[in-house]
């Protein structure tokens, strides 16, 4: 009892000398709670006013989410955690930096242990009090504008137990840097070393596998950091608050809790042994323990230098050489600065060479392992036998949806529809592009493939493929001909029940504009999965759509198809409601034809200095400032008979081409078409012009001698 009251009695004691950091901590939190929402709600309420709402159970739905957001997963409330943390550990452990204060603690009569707990349970007690006190108010706040339901309130729980568990996390390392230096400013240093390092591990990692690996593709498959607990609040708090439901936040957050948990465990461990085994003198020293220091040095001067020389490296206009100078200059620079620290003085700074030694030694391996792709990761292909299957994206991002028709990522929906059997073209494609630089590639696309081993591993690369390439061709008719390629790519080839809720039909061939009825919807999908059949690459590459047919979903979400000539069924369903039209358009329906001739091959042959030059992402080149303007020619063209010439040449902008050619098409010119007012054809009212563009070497010879340069002058 004697024991458990003195206990308690050095915990009130403790508190009296800790009353700033109580107000600093009661302020950050009332902030952060009270504050936002105050502002979450009065914004709900501003809006209501203002007729945002239509329902008033749309309004009440907004407050709910308006108290979850600002009392739950609060995206904004990483950077008050990591200062709590950093203040409460540091103040209550601050009497290790002196060593009057550590000689005078250390002769009285009280156990080194209950030291370390009264400090360490003091800490978390600001902290809950700080946090629970807001919450609570925040709550009534809440409740008094009936804001609150069960559901928010489990939210609240979730999000409660989430953030305390990452400055759980935070005040441990926080601790574990205190013990492990002697100084305040090596302290914040090394819990920034200690909370960053894995990030910057992966951030070089990576930053160098693009630098040095073409095959480098984070499409399917992107790693994170598996220790850092600030990755894992920065990367899933908005992921988390973005769910719905507090069931499906709990499934997500758990795992998160149990992992957070153990290593709040093992870094307490880890402090408390330091705190045991801390010297007397180790008070103003950098580090409490010299032992360290070599290895503290290697640890700290390799990724920094690294990741220096990469920067140089981006800012070199990729210079590889310029990088690895940078990156061993660094590591020397370092190594120099990191013994200044240790001994505060600048005569050090070539002590202890071993180490600084073994550190640019360590840049040097490091950077030679990418250069050289020691380990083969460029020219890594999986063996046939064992893959799984294959999942993949030619150079085309289609849309995809869940049943709550919301937009799904490319990536993931490819990843968990696409099971590719037959394996083999995907690996031929892959060890064609290792045989051909993309320079000398005619028409390069890039590919984002993932591999399913049979062992459960996944590897996601990415490489270009030459589309121009008649072997190349080849191999992607086998693969786009496939039904697994097909229903992993083409939501309509297995939705069958969102098409039974649209909302809007509507074809079109770039100009002409028809609307369906909603009730044709199926039978139009019926008809184009028919389509579908024979579809393939060849077709998709060799020719251009003649129309897309859009349908509009709940929560205006839209899905565009491409028709091609070749699809009979689907053409004839729209033939046989008359919503069908033509790609090429009726000279008798146009009113006039204005023709721009951008000239870029002069625009790029312009010898301009480079202070006066800008992109121009038309013509993708580099243009001269302020001559631009002088290369544009425009004609606008009135007659039928030229109208005729000009309509079979032209190809509108409107429609989506995946996979054509892009050399079909001359870039140089801009075709604008107006129709006459009262013609039937039925075009979109609501623009004013279409914009087409002529088919490569198909210019009429009359449009070309009007656009050429000095005709407008003329």
């Amino acid at each position: 009892m004697t024991s458990r009251n003195s206990f308690w009695a050095s915990c009130k004691e403790n508190h009296r000398r800790r009353i700033w950091v109580w107000i600093v901590a009661c302020l950050m939190q009332a902030v952060s709670y009270v504050g936002v929402l105050t502002v979450y709600l009065s914004r709900i309420r501003m809006w209501n006013a203002e007729g945002s709402y239509k329902k008033p159970e749309n309004f009440q739905a907004a407050l709910y989410l308006a108290t979850q957001d600002a009392l739950g997963f609060q995206d904004n409330l990483g950077i008050v955690i990591v200062v709590l943390a950093a203040m409460i550990g540091m103040q209550g452990f601050s009497y290790l930096y002196d060593r009057k204060k550590v000689d005078m603690y250390h002769s009285v009569p009280v156990d080194k242990n209950r030291r370390f707990l009264t400090l360490y349970a003091n800490g978390i007690m600001i902290y809950l009090a700080a946090t629970l006190l807001n919450l609570f108010i925040s709550v009534i706040m809440a409740m008094v504008q009936h804001a609150v339901n069960g559901g928010v309130m489990a939210v609240v729980g979730l999000g409660f137990v989430w953030n305390f568990l990452v400055f759980l996390v935070m005040y441990h390392t926080v601790i574990l840097a205190v013990m492990l230096t002697g100084s305040r400013l090596i302290t914040l240093c090394a819990v920034g070393v200690f909370s960053l390092y894995e990030l910057v591990l992966y951030s070089m990692g990576s930053s160098m596998q693009y630098a040095f690996f073409t095959t480098k593709d984070n499409f399917y498959v992107s790693h994170e950091p598996k220790l850092s607990v600030l990755s894992d609040y920065l990367s899933h708090t908005w992921e988390i608050k973005g769910m719905e439901e507090a069931k499906e936040m709990a499934v997500n957050v758990v795992p998160f809790y149990g992992k957070w948990i153990l290593m709040a465990v093992v870094i307490l461990a880890l402090a408390w042994v330091s705190y045991r085994k801390r010297p007397s003198e180790a008070a103003g020293k950098a580090l409490a323990f010299p032992i360290l220091e070599p290895y503290v040095k290697v640890l700290v001067v390799i990724p920094v230098a690294v990741c220096l020389g990469m920067w140089v490296y981006s800012v070199g206009y990729g210079s590889k050489s310029l990088a690895f100078v940078a990156m061993t200059a660094s590591g020397v620079i370092a190594c120099a600065v990191m013994e200044v620290i240790y001994d505060f003085d600048i005569k050090s700074m070539f002590k202890h060479l071993l180490s600084s030694g073994i550190a640019v030694a360590g840049i040097v391996i490091v950077f030679f392992i990418f250069k050289e792709d020691v380990f083969g990761y460029d020219k890594y292909i999986p063996a046939e036998e064992k893959l799984e299957s294959v999942a993949l994206v030619l150079d085309s991002y289609p849309d995809f949806w869940d049943e709550d028709f919301t937009y799904l990522s490319t990536a993931k929906a490819s990843e968990e529809r696409m099971y590719l059997k037959n394996t083999a073209p995907v690996l031929a494609l892959a060890q064609r592009a290792q045989q051909v630089e993309i320079e000398d590639m005619t028409d390069p696309r890039y590919v984002h493939v993932l591999y399913r081993l049979k062992s459960g591993r996944r590897v996601g690369r990415g490489f270009h493929v030459d589309f121009a390439d008649p072997d190349n061709e080849t191999l992607l008719d086998q693969i786009v001909a496939t039904k697994e390629y097909k229903e992993g790519t083409f939501q309509i080839m297995t939705d069958e029940k969102s098409f039974e809720q649209v909302q809007a039909v509507t074809y079109s061939n770039g100009a002409a504009q028809t609307v369906l009825p909603i009730e044709d919807a199926l039978a139009l999908r019926g008809a184009y999965l028919k389509d579908m059949e024979g579809f393939h690459f060849k077709m998709a590459r060799k020719n251009r759509p003649c129309g897309e047919i859009s349908f509009r979903f709940p929560h205006w979400m839209t899905y565009t198809l491409q028709i091609y000539e070749g699809f009979e069924n689907t053409i004839a369903y729209l033939q046989s409601k008359e919503a069908y039209y033509p790609l090429q358009l009726d000279p008798e329906d146009i009113a006039s034809i204005t023709v721009t001739n951008y000239h870029y091959e002069l625009q790029r042959a312009a010898e301009v200095d480079d202070s006066e030059v800008a992109y121009d992402a038309r013509s993708n080149a580099v243009v001269a400032k302020g001559y631009i303007e002088d290369y544009v020619v425009s004609e606008t063209f009135y007659e039928e008979e030229q109208f005729a010439q000009i309509v079979p040449e032209i190809y509108p902008n409107m429609l989506s081409t995946p996979w054509c050619d892009y050399a079909e098409i001359d870039s140089n010119y801009d075709v604008f078409i107006t129709f006459k007012k009262d013609t039937t054809y039925p075009y979109d009212r609501s623009s004013y012009g279409f914009s087409y563009q002529f088919f490569a070497e198909r210019v009429p010879k009359f449009v070309d001698e009007a656009t050429a340069m000095g005709a407008d002058e003329e």
